[in-house]
């Protein structure tokens, strides 16, 4: 096809009459040659067993299971941090496609998650005494249970993360460390080891 469309390139085709130039040839020549490395290194990296993480399935299987929060341990003075990690589970685990989420009822798995650290700073005032900068760090873990035999599926160990927001607000810093703590909890999720 690309060969049928260089030949009919009238006199634009150059003094070669009507076929490619040199020019052209070696562009074609480097394209094919790129194209063929990329199948080539495709079909090598699926026959050593390399993927994506993404393709990973994680420690729910396939997806098709249904999980839910067996409880948020929260040893702070923010009685709203369960719930803020709670939506940001469910909301990672929905993105990700882990696995159906339950709010009640049976599930084949169940997350407990465990706070052990939060804390809220405010760094720096406005000129009418206004907090506009806090400082957010938060430790916690995560534990998987079978949902029919209570037995740990699965440990993570302590995850912690922190970082600075520009907000009035120390409720919309909390939430964005613990969005990003849980994205790192169920980033571990996703690995096997």
């Amino acid at each position: 096809m690309a060969a049928a469309s260089f030949m009919n390139l009238g006199q634009s085709a150059g003094r070669n009459g009507g076929l490619p130039s040199r020019m052209t040839r070696r562009v074609v020549r480097a394209v094919t040659t790129v194209a063929l490395f990329a199948v080539l290194l495709a079909a090598l990296s699926g026959c050593a067993g390399y993927r994506l993480t993404t393709e990973d399935t994680g420690i729910f299987g396939d997806g098709t299971k249904t999980i839910k929060i067996k409880g948020v341990d929260n040893p702070t003075m923010y009685p709203w941090l369960p719930y803020l990690l709670r939506s940001a589970l469910r909301d990672e685990v929905g993105a990700r496609s882990l696995g159906v989420w339950k709010d009640d009822g049976r599930a084949d798995y169940e997350i407990k998650l465990r706070v052990r650290h939060f804390r809220l700073r405010g760094d720096v005032r406005d000129s009418d005494d206004n907090t506009q900068l806090y400082t957010a760090s938060m430790s916690a873990e995560a534990t998987v249970y079978d949902g029919a035999t209570n037995a740990v599926v699965w440990e993570s160990k302590v995850v912690s993360y922190s970082n600075s927001y520009d907000t009035y607000n120390e409720q919309d810093a909390a939430e964005e460390v613990g969005t990003e703590l849980v994205r790192r909890l169920v980033d571990r999720m996703r690995q096997r080891f």
